[in-house]
């Protein structure tokens, strides 16, 4: 049998529930990885098949220690070059240290386009970026 206070506590523990259920789409997910050191972009895979519609990003740059401020370029544009060419055909987002950036793209650029994220320093740095 259930006290006063133990329904109390399952009344508030599923209006907790629902509300974070309804704070955040179900598609949304979460895309970690490794910038290794360089020069040279990692390809960000999204979980496919991708859903027709706008796609909502939220691009994070952990605050590495790499020892000189740095910045994560995430890019979407052709293969042969997705952060060098100027908007409409690539489209860079500059992500500062410590820092986040949000953007919103139409599903099918990435019909044609890669996803890919780059930095330029001497240690691997960590990325995050949410789908949804």
């Amino acid at each position: 049998m259930q006290t006063p206070v133990m329904q109390t506590a399952m009344k508030a523990l599923v209006i907790g529930i629902a509300a974070c259920t309804l704070a955040s789409p179900t598609s949304a997910y979460t895309i970690n990885g490794v910038i290794p050191p360089g020069t040279t972009p990692v390809v960000i895979n999204l979980r496919q098949p991708i859903k027709p519609g706008l796609l909502r990003f939220r691009f994070y740059a952990r605050p590495t220690n790499a020892g000189v401020p740095y910045a994560i370029d995430f890019c979407i544009g052709p293969a042969f070059n997705p952060c060098g060419l100027p908007a409409p055909t690539s489209h860079v987002i500059n992500v500062p240290k410590g820092q986040v950036r949000s953007a919103n793209f139409d599903s099918g650029i990435f019909a044609t386009n890669v996803f890919v994220a780059g930095q330029g320093t001497r240690v691997p740095v960590a990325y995050s970026v949410q789908v949804y």
